[in-house]
């Protein structure tokens, strides 16, 4: 079996934006890459802190028998896969040499049970598993061989050991691979009892997990179809193999390099919109990541999302502890980057209502992070959009976070403030002065150092000053003042001597174009006087 390594290359959103015709064309063209880069960036402290949870939660389990296999922890914080440490029954530790002999002399059931039951015990140490020592010795053949023995106890161990296996490095789930353990480990996840059922597709939701080449195996091996088919029968399940279940489905829609086959999400869809309706939280909590996994890409993975009606179940989970709600943010937040009627489904299921209340009361800067980030994300949609975020009084939330939010707050409220600029109505952009944005914007200028805040802030200032002058004339003087009062033309000034060329170009044009009349009139009166004096010394010159 040869497996090859699937690599693709990302296209980076062009930063340069053109000037002309911004107001109007900003979702058209950069909307999309755009904010999914930034999506990106974004999203790693609540996935990282997602991650840790479940690995705690599925690892911590207690052996009495061997202090050294008490607490079972993650050694890989950085895999989306985990590592089964419970422990069954006393038996004697055997060493790798012991297990092959007696594995080679034609072994009773009983002697594989105590022999691969030894080996789940090894590979279940806290630390440093001996899984390259395993590997090495050639007992993985024998683990995948175990998986069809027609013997309960033996396929659960051989199962146990191998999900162990596959928890670790890219490189060690390869090694389980290519000795053929996925197609059996599929093969058991349906099996008729449930504990072998369940650690089997625990197995399988770890290499699902270790790359989309891998995951791409799992469904080559039918290993949606099998999950279907449990599906079918959820309701016989403990609540500890629905967790198994969900995590699987996340870890199916988790890699986006690519991502899952089309038909495979649309399948994987229809088991997400029953398993986001589970009663257990952790349950929900799974398969609400895989749905924001789902609608991590393209509008037509979107809209498989909404298809499968898991939208207005997400939505409510907006109501819920913090664990649910980050998930949701998410999901909402990648529908709302898709096309106009995508954009707008989120704006019909009343998540804008629901913004208020949320950034009221939370107290998380994550949280409040992705509120900003999900409410640019529509604003950077059709001015109907935008009017319905300003109709649920959510601009002066984000212009007091610009004011005084956390710092990485402030940046996703400067992208909002400046979708707003690009792509409002004159009203609408005029509306952030009647909310006091100049002081927050001056005060943006002044201290932060993120250059992709400082854009933002000054194209944002740049519009409305613009708007102001063209649109509503008899305001210019009060914003006149309102820059000036709050240090926002000492910041201009110091800012033409920024390095960035983009933050010179803009802090320029708006002195030049709306802070240089005095200049003018003063340099004018200047010229006349010099010439009025050249005049006179040149007629005092011929005067003998």
């Amino acid at each position: 079996m040869s497996l090859s390594e699937t690599k693709l290359s990302r296209d980076n959103a062009d930063d340069g934006k053109d000037d002309a015709g911004r107001l109007q064309q900003y979702k058209n063209l950069t909307k999309h890459e755009e904010l999914r880069r930034r999506r990106t960036e974004c999203s790693v402290e609540i996935r990282k802190q997602k991650g840790a949870d479940l690995m705690m939660k599925r690892r911590n389990i207690i052996d009495n028998e061997d202090d050294d296999l008490n607490e079972c922890e993650s050694e890989n914080e950085d895999k989306d896969k985990l590592s089964n440490g419970n422990q069954m029954s006393n038996t004697n530790r055997l060493s790798n040499d012991e297990i092959k002999q007696i594995l080679s002399s034609n072994p009773s059931e009983d002697d594989m049970i105590r022999c691969f039951e030894s080996l789940r015990k090894s590979l279940s140490k806290t630390k440093n598993p001996p899984i390259d020592d395993v590997i090495q010795s050639g007992l993985i053949n024998a683990l995948v061989q175990a998986l069809r023995v027609q013997n309960d106890r033996v396929q659960y161990e051989a199962a146990w050991a191998l999900t162990n296996i596959v928890s670790g490095s890219t490189s060690q789930t390869m090694s389980a691979v290519e000795a053929g353990a996925c197609a059996p480990l599929i093969e058991l996840s349906c099996h008729s009892d449930g504990q072998i059922a369940e650690q089997a597709l625990w197995a399988v939701a770890n290499i699902a997990g270790d790359s989309a080449q891998l995951r791409d195996y799992v469904i080559e091996c039918h290993g949606v179809e099998a999950l279907m088919h449990i599906m079918s029968r959820i309701d016989q399940f403990t609540t500890s193999h629905v967790r198994t279940i969900a995590w699987a489905f996340s870890n199916m829609c988790r890699h986006k390099n690519p991502h899952a086959p089309l038909p495979v999400l649309k399948v994987l869809a229809k088991g997400l919109a029953v398993l986001v309706k589970h009663s257990d939280r952790q349950v929900r909590q799974d398969a609400c990541w895989a749905v924001s996994y789902l609608t991590d890409g393209p509008d037509e993975q979107i809209e498989l999302a909404r298809e499968s009606g898991v939208l207005s179940t997400i939505v409510s989970y907006l109501d819920e502890s913090e664990n649910l709600i980050a998930p949701a943010l998410r999901t909402l937040g990648n529908v709302a980057t898709g096309n106009d009627s995508l954009t707008q489904s989120v704006i019909d299921l009343g998540v804008l209502d629901r913004m208020v209340q949320l950034m009221e009361k939370t107290r998380s800067t994550s949280i409040m992070k992705e509120c900003c980030w999900l409410i640019s994300n529509i604003i950077a949609g059709t001015q109907k959009q935008i009017q319905a975020v300003l109709d649920a009084h959510l601009l002066p939330i984000l212009v007091n976070i610009l004011k005084s939010g956390d710092h990485k707050c402030q940046f996703e409220a400067s992208w909002a403030l400046s979708n707003l600029a690009q792509g409002g109505t004159s009203r609408q952009i005029v509306a952030m002065m009647e909310e006091n944005v100049v002081p927050a914007l001056c005060q943006a200028l002044n201290t932060t150092h993120n250059q992709d805040m400082l854009n933002n802030t000054l194209e944002t200032l740049y519009t409305l000053m613009l708007t102001v002058q063209t649109s509503y004339s008899h305001k210019m003087d009060i914003l006149h003042d309102e820059v000036e009062e709050n240090g926002g033309l000492d910041a201009l000034e110091r800012l033409q001597e920024s390095q960035s060329e983009s933050i010179y170009t803009q802090a320029y044009r708006i002195i030049t174009q709306f802070f240089g009349d005095d200049e003018n009139d003063e340099n004018g009166q200047n010229d006349e006087n010099s010439r009025a004096s050249a005049a006179g010394n040149a007629q005092n010159q011929w005067n003998f």
